[in-house]
């Protein structure tokens, strides 16, 4: 009984630790993603909106990636043990490749959704090479 009592605190106070961020977006507010092809939601993929365009760091680190597509940025922030925080959907960015990120930083800006009347940003968390659902201090979804 001690045990299993251990494990579960030990559990909780593990994903309270390394599971729970602030949110990306001030004022963010979560959205529900639509399902795939197979008609599963992909709950590590974080869709976030808000009235704000500033995209914040959630974690120190550095820059390993800035992907440029034909409308927006992706910017991918890896930390000391290895994880990987993705942003994605910014308009602009005054990063580049090997920046050091400190938490709270603003990264960018992210793009305006006209269909939902406000700024939107992907968000995923990846523990080395696997992604992993996060709760972000975010607004949950009605």
């Amino acid at each position: 009984m001690k045990i299993r009592i251990l494990i579960v605190l030990f559990l909780h106070i593990n994903c309270w630790m390394f599971s729970q961020y602030s949110c990306p977006l001030n004022s963010g507010r979560i959205i529900l993603n639509k399902p795939n092809f197979y008609g599963h939601q992909d709950e590590t993929n974080n869709r976030i909106k808000s009235e704000s365009n500033q995209v914040i760091s959630i974690s120190n680190g550095k820059v390993a990636k800035i992907i440029k597509s034909d409308s927006d940025y992706s910017l991918i922030i890896k930390n000391d043990t290895n994880n990987f925080f993705i942003y994605s959907n910014l308009s602009k960015t005054m990063l580049k490749e090997n920046d050091t990120v400190e938490k709270s930083q603003i990264l960018g800006l992210a793009n305006y959704d006209e269909y939902y009347a406000s700024y939107l940003l992907g968000f995923q968390f990846w523990k080395k090479d696997e992604s992993i659902k996060v709760d972000l201090e975010c607004t949950k979804s009605d």
